[in-house]
Formats: C-alpha cells, sequence, structure tokens
C-alpha cells in the first residue's frame, strides 16, 4: 500500500475531489481526517473511510478563519494519531448569490473567494510546516491549484486569481521547506464533474477536444495519491496540470 500507516488531514473533504482524494488515502492504507464547514455531510465519509478498516476524523473546519489555525490542526494531529501529510483542497469559487464580473465584482465577492483559496490555505501551509519543524519530523503538502490560475487566457475573476497565487506559493514555500523533509506539490485540475462547477449525476461531461469530456474527481485522487507517496520523493515545487489537453 503507498501510504501504509501514514496519517492525512484533508480539507474540503465532504464532496467532490476532497472526498475523493480521501477515500483513495484510506484505500491505500491512511488514517484521515476529512474537514469541512458542514459535519452533516463529512460523518458519512468518515464512515465510508472507517469501513475501509482505517481511522478516520471528522472536523467542522472554515478554513478562511485563520485565528487558531495552528491549535486546530495540533488537535488534529491529536486525535489522528500524528499527521504527515495535507491536502489543501477546500476552496470557493464564488459567493452564494454573487453574479456579474470584472465590472460588476464586489469587494465582500473578492474577500469570500481569496479568504478561502489563498489566505486559508496559507497559514495552513504554515501551521503545518510549523508542527512538522517542531517536531523535528518531514511531511507533505498537496495543494489543490486549478488550470485557471496558470493565467494562460488572462484573467480577472478572483477564483482564478487566488489558484494563481496557490501555484506561486507552493514554489515558493518548497523552496525553503524541501531541505527541512518538507515537500510541497500542488495540481492543477482543468474542468472536473464537481458540484462547483453545477455539475450533478447525470448531466453530460462533454466540454470539447482532445478528450471530449471532463475530468472525475477520481482522476485527480489518482494523482494526488502519487504526489503523496514516497514515489514521488523528488517532485517538490511543481503544480502537475491535470486537464486533458483542454486548454
Amino acid at each position: 500500500m503507498k501510504l501504509q500507516g501514514k496519517k492525512a488531514l484533508v480539507t474540503g473533504a465532504s464532496r467532490g475531489i476532497g472526498r475523493a482524494i480521501a477515500m483513495a488515502y484510506a484505500a491505500e492504507g491512511a488514517d484521515v481526517a476529512v474537514t469541512g464547514r458542514n459535519m452533516t455531510t463529512l460523518e458519512p465519509v468518515a464512515a465510508e473511510i472507517r469501513a475501509l478498516g482505517r481511522k478516520a476524523v471528522a472536523m467542522a473546519w472554515d478554513v478562511s478563519e485563520v485565528k487558531g489555525m495552528g491549535d486546530r490542526l495540533a488537535e488534529t494531529a491529536e486525535r489522528l494519531g500524528g499527521l504527515d501529510i495535507l491536502v489543501n483542497n477546500a476552496g470557493a469559487l464564488r459567493r452564494p448569490g454573487s453574479q456579474g464580473g470584472f465590472l460588476e465584482l464586489a469587494e465582500e465577492d473578492w474577500d469570500y473567494v481569496m479568504d478561502t483559496n489563498l489566505k486559508g490555505l496559507y497559514f495552513l501551509c504554515q501551521a503545518a510546516a510549523r508542527f512538522w519543524i517542531a517536531g523535528n519530523r518531514g511531511g507533505c503538502v498537496v495543494n489543490i491549484a486549478s488550470e485557471a490560475g496558470l493565467g494562460l487566457r488572462g484573467e480577472t475573476a478572483p477564483y482564478g486569481l487566488s489558484k494563481s497565487g496557490v501555484i506561486g506559493l507552493t514554489k515558493g514555500i518548497a523552496k525553503l521547506l524541501y531541505p527541512k523533509g518538507i515537500r510541497v506539490v500542488g495540481i492543477a485540475p482543468g474542468c472536473v464533474t464537481t458540484e462547483m462547477l453545477d455539475w450533478q449525476p447525470g448531466k453530460s461531461v462533454e466540454s470539447g477536444p482532445p478528450w471530449g469530456r471532463m475530468s472525475y474527481p477520481e482522476e485527480i485522487a489518482d494523482l494526488a495519491l502519487f504526489l503523496a507517496s514516497d514515489q514521488a520523493a523528488r517532485v517538490a515545487g511543481d503544480t502537475v496540470v491535470i486537464g486533458g489537453g483542454l486548454i
């Protein structure tokens, strides 16, 4: 098993990519802490992990609330029995009820997305790094970015701009932390069949050439599994694009 005995924390794990990663890690031997804003949707994921014979911890977290981040991470590690892997998956595309583009964007819409996608991720990376360094141990961070963060078509939406920050941060802190035994890597998915993109079971997955379909969360999870494993020991600072060549 690729992650036998490892302890992993996956944020935004109640559905979509986060849930798929949590399940993939558990299937490969890891105990997993799953976090999100809603315990009602987290508990079934934890139950599925336990059904695989692994330990699971479900905790209500809003990663945009930075105060006390270190304490929450330490509590998670204590309940899980350690921490080896952090997957920063929690993300926001838009504030509920918000609409419009660059000319209509309100400050609260900007803050809602940035506080979750970049600010919260930044300080959770910081908390994990401090935890591992203080314990004189290594670890691995997997940051979920987006093809939108590559900036290949230009970007005005806070989502894409926040993901550009994630890609840059991944490269920056990897250089600082790799010598300390902490690997930081990123994944930039393209269009994925998740509720964030308003996809529901039964809807078409067609999206355009060359593959002609959206990616599935399980495909992102397969990559996240490899990057967190010892097989990717020399991968650090890189953000791997997985979008079927759609851009």
